[in-house]
C-alpha cells in the first residue's frame, strides 16, 4: 500500500523545500485562477523549475486551478495557461469549476485532474460520477468523517486526499460567501479576507453566550492528525495532504518532516506506532491558534475545535527554524551520476551513464593529438565534475584516457553542459506531452418566451400570501419548514391552487442525511413536482431513487461559465444564476432558461460548526440565533438540528428590485424570491412589487436598507 505525503507550496522556496523535506508532492499556484491568489506564486519559469525538480527525483507538481472561472477568462486564457505546462509535464491539476473540468479533460488528454474540496463533494455518488467524467482523485471536505471517506473508498476506485494538517476552515470549503459579500473578496476566487477569523458575540434569545475573551466563535484551531495518523491511512486516504499555501518555506519543510517521519514509521512497525510529545511541541512551535484539534475525523463538531481567544504570541523556536533553513530550505538535492568517459585516439570522445536500465551515449569531437602536455585524469575529472547550479552531482567518475591526446578545457566544460542536458532530457523526456490544439466549445444560445416567477419560503406562514397570488405557478419550501405529518396534505393544498410544489433541499447531504430524508419523507417524495438541489450528491441520490423529476439546481452548486452551464442544461438540469457575476460577466455568459434570485436574505456560510454546540446550548429546536461583529452587524443564524449544520444568512438582504429591465435583458426562465424571516405582510408586499416590476414592467425604487449583492460591481 503507497501513501502520499502532499504538501503546500506557496511560493518557489517553500516547494523545494517540501521536496527536500520528504514530500512525494506538492500542490502549487501560478498567477492565475488559484484558490490563494495573495501567496507568491510562481511564475512560469518557477513553475518550469519546480517540475523539473521533482520529476529528477520522482516526484510530482499539481497545479491549483481550483477557483470558479469566468466566460471570458475560460476562452481567453485558461487553455494558453495550462498549454507550456501541460507540454512540460505537469503532473495534476486541483479544479472546483465543472466548467473548468470538462474544458480539462477535453483539451489536455493524460493530464490527471483532482476534484478540489471546493466541490463540497460529500458523498460516493458523486465520486463515481466523477469518475466517469474522468476525475482522478477526489479530495474529501474537511468535514467527513473516518466512516464515510471510508464508503468512498469502498465503493471507488477513485484516490482519495484528505487534510491532515494546517488550517481549518468554519465553513464547508466552497460554500463560503462572507469574504465575498462584506468586502468583494470572493473565497470561491481565492481572495478570502479571512472575516471567520475576526471577533464576534453570539446572541440567544437577548443572552450573550461567550462572555470574556472568548470572541474568536467562527476561528477553528488548526488540525494536527499525528496521533490518528494510522486510522485515516488504514480508511482509505491515498494522500496525505497538509494546509498551507500561505505559510513560509520553514513552516512547509517542519511539518513535512515531521509527518514524513511519523508516515514511515507506521509503515516501518504498525504495532509500535506512538508519537513523541516533543514532535507535537515543534509542530505547535511553527504554528497554532491555542491548541490543535483533530479535525472532523472522530467529531461532528466541538467547542474544543474552536480557537474561541485570540492566538497567544508564538516565541519563535530559533534553533528548529534554523536548522529547517539549512537541511531543507537552502539545500537543493542532486541527482548523482556514474559516469564514463571514453576519450581515445582517433575517436569521438564519449561520455555515458545508465539511467533506469537505460545506457545514455553522447560523443563530441575526436581529441587532438598532444604538442606538448598531454590532458590528465585529474583536469578530466576536475572540469566534467564542476556542475555548479545545476540538478547533478558526478558521484563515480570512470575515465578511460589514451597517452598523447589533448582536449581544451574550454571544449570539456562544453562537453559537460551538453551531456547534462542530454541527461536532463531523457530523465524528463517520459513526462513530456505532444502539443495539441483548443477545442472551442459551442456556447448554446436559448429563447424563453416569457418569465415566471418563483417563490421559496422557509415558513409555513409564509405559504398563506403565495397560494393567493395567481402569477406564482412554482413554490419551493425548505426542507425543515415540513413536518412528516402533513406533507401530503400540504402537497395537494398546493396542487389545488394549481402550483407546483418543489422541495428546497438541505445545504449539506451526507451518508447519514439520506437516511433522515428517506425516514421523514419516503413515499412523500414522489409526490413533489420536483427538487431544489443544494449538493451534487443530492442529484445523483434522488435520480438513482427513480425521482426522474424536475431539478433546478441552486445558486451553490456553480456555474459560472456556459460550459458548466450548457453541460447541466444537456442533461435536463436548471441552473440558477450565480451570485457573483455582474450583469456584463452574466451577459457574456448567457442566463437563458435559468433561474434568477433577484431577492432574499442569502447564506453567507454553511458549516457543520454550530455556535450553540460551543457554548453548551443546543436543544435541538432549530433555533435561529445570532452572530454579531464588532460593526454590529447581525447575522441570523439558523440550526438545522436534523442534519446537524448550520446556515449563517447574510445581514443585509439582497434586493434586485431596482434593476428589472437589466435582469430581463438577460433572458432568465425565471425570478425567484428567497423568503426566510419575513412576515406574512412583508411576503405579501415584497412579492406584490416584483410582480409589479418583472411583469407588468412598472419602475420602483428600492428604498430599503438591503444589498444589491454584485449584480453591479461583481468580484475580482
Amino acid at each position: 500500500m503507497s501513501i502520499e505525503l502532499l504538501a503546500p507550496g506557496g511560493s518557489y522556496d517553500s516547494v523545494i523545500a517540501a521536496l527536500n523535506a520528504g514530500a512525494d508532492a506538492v500542490y502549487t499556484g501560478g498567477n492565475l485562477f488559484g484558490a490563494r491568489a495573495n501567496a507568491q506564486n510562481l511564475t512560469l519559469d518557477e513553475l518550469y523549475s519546480a517540475i523539473e525538480y521533482a520529476h529528477l527525483f520522482g516526484k510530482k507538481i499539481y497545479l491549483t486551478i481550483n477557483t470558479l472561472i469566468k466566460e471570458k477568462e475560460i476562452e481567453e486564457q485558461l487553455f494558453n495557461y495550462l498549454l507550456p505546462l501541460y507540454e512540460y509535464g505537469l503532473d495534476a491539476v486541483i479544479v472546483q469549476d465543472m466548467g473548468v473540468l470538462l474544458f480539462v479533460k477535453e483539451n489536455f488528454p493524460g493530464l490527471h485532474i483532482h476534484a478540489s474540496t471546493q466541490m463540497t463533494v460529500s458523498g460516493k455518488l458523486t465520486v463515481k460520477e466523477l469518475e466517469k467524467l474522468g476525475v482522478t482523485r477526489i479530495v474529501t471536505p474537511r468535514e467527513l468523517s473516518m466512516n464515510e471517506i471510508k464508503m468512498i473508498h469502498e465503493s471507488s476506485e477513485m484516490e482519495i486526499e484528505s487534510f491532515v494538517h494546517g488550517a481549518l476552515c468554519y465553513c464547508y470549503s466552497g460554500q463560503c460567501f462572507m469574504s465575498s459579500y462584506i468586502g468583494g473578496r470572493s473565497g470561491n476566487r481565492g481572495q478570502c479576507a479571512q472575516p471567520c477569523r475576526m471577533e464576534y458575540d453570539i446572541i440567544k434569545n437577548g443572552e450573550t453566550l461567550n462572555s470574556g475573551n472568548n470572541k474568536y466563535v467562527l476561528s477553528p484551531k488548526d488540525i494536527c492528525t499525528l496521533r490518528i495518523l494510522p486510522d485515516i491511512i488504514e480508511t482509505g486516504v491515498y494522500s496525505l495532504k497538509i494546509e498551507g499555501r500561505m505559510k513560509k518555506p520553514e513552516y512547509v519543510a517542519g511539518v513535512v518532516s515531521i509527518y514524513r517521519k511519523y508516515i514511515d514509521k507506521y509503515f516501518d512497525s504498525k504495532e509500535r506506532y506512538d508519537v513523541d510529545e516533543k514532535d507535537i511541541k515543534l509542530l505547535a512551535d511553527l504554528f497554532n491558534r491555542n491548541g490543535f484539534s483533530e479535525s472532523y475525523y472522530y467529531k461532528h463538531n466541538d467547542s474544543d475545535m474552536i480557537s474561541l481567544k485570540k492566538p497567544v504570541f508564538r516565541t519563535e523556536n530559533t534553533e528548529f527554524i534554523k536548522f529547517l533553513k539549512e537541511k531543507y530550505v537552502s539545500m537543493r538535492k542532486k541527482y548523482l551520476l556514474d559516469i564514463t568517459v571514453v576519450i581515445e585516439k582517433n575517436t569521438p570522445i564519449e561520455l555515458s551513464t545508465w539511467i533506469n536500465g537505460e545506457r545514455i551515449v553522447f560523443q563530441g569531437k575526436r581529441p587532438l593529438i598532444a604538442e606538448n602536455r598531454p590532458i590528465t585524469e585529474d583536469v578530466v575529472l576536475k572540469q566534467l565534475s564542476k556542475l555548479g547550479n545545476t540538478n547533478f552531482e558526478i558521484y563515480n567518475m570512470d575515465i578511460q584516457l589514451s597517452d598523447g591526446v589533448f582536449v581544451q578545457v574550454g571544449y570539456l566544460n562544453q562537453l559537460r553542459r551538453e551531456f547534462i542536458e542530454e541527461v536532463k532530457k531523457f530523465i524528463l523526456s517520459k513526462d513530456r506531452r505532444k502539443k495539441v490544439e483548443q477545442k472551442k466549445f459551442t456556447k448554446v444560445r436559448y429563447y424563453n418566451d416569457s418569465i415566471r416567477i418563483n417563490v421559496l419560503v422557509s415558513d409555513l406562514k409564509q405559504l398563506n400570501p403565495v397560494l393567493k397570488n395567481n402569477y406564482v405557478k412554482r413554490i419551493y419550501i425548505e426542507e425543515y419548514a415540513l413536518h412528516e405529518k402533513n406533507i401530503s396534505k400540504l402537497i395537494k393544498k398546493v396542487h389545488e391552487e394549481n402550483k407546483e410544489m418543489f422541495l428546497a433541499m438541505p445545504y449539506m447531504f451526507r451518508e447519514k442525511d439520506k437516511k433522515i430524508l428517506h425516514k421523514k419523507f419516503g413515499n412523500d417524495l414522489l409526490k413533489f413536482d420536483g427538487f431544489l438541489i443544494r449538493n451534487i450528491e443530492q442529484y445523483y441520490y434522488l435520480d438513482k431513487n427513480g425521482l426522474e423529476n424536475n431539478y433546478v439546481f441552486d445558486y451553490n452548486v456553480y456555474t459560472y461559465n456556459s460550459i458548466a452551464k450548457d453541460y447541466y442544461l444537456s442533461e435536463e438540469i436548471v441552473p440558477t444564476v450565480p451570485l457573483e457575476l455582474n450583469y456584463r460577466e452574466l451577459k457574456d455568459r448567457g442566463c437563458e432558461k435559468e433561474e434568477f434570485i433577484a431577492y432574499g436574505y442569502m447564506p453567507v456560510m454553511i458549516s457543520a460548526g454550530c455556535g450553540l454546540k460551543t457554548f453548551k446550548q443546543c436543544d435541538s429546536k432549530n433555533t435561529t440565533y445570532e452572530i454579531i461583529d464588532r460593526l454590529n452587524n447581525k447575522f441570523a443564524t439558523k440550526c438545522i438540528c436534523n442534519y446537524c449544520y448550520n446556515i449563517m444568512y447574510n445581514c443585509k438582504a439582497l434586493s434586485l428590485l431596482g434593476y428589472g429591465a437589466e435582469i430581463k435583458s438577460l433572458n432568465p426562465g425565471s425570478i425567484r424570491l428567497n423568503f426566510t424571516f419575513e412576515t406574512e405582510c412583508q411576503v405579501r408586499d415584497s412579492l406584490k412589487q416584483y410582480i409589479d416590476v418583472f411583469i407588468h414592467n412598472h419602475k420602483i425604487t428600492d428604498n430599503t436598507d438591503s444589498t444589491r449583492g454584485h449584480f453591479k460591481r461583481g468580484v475580482l
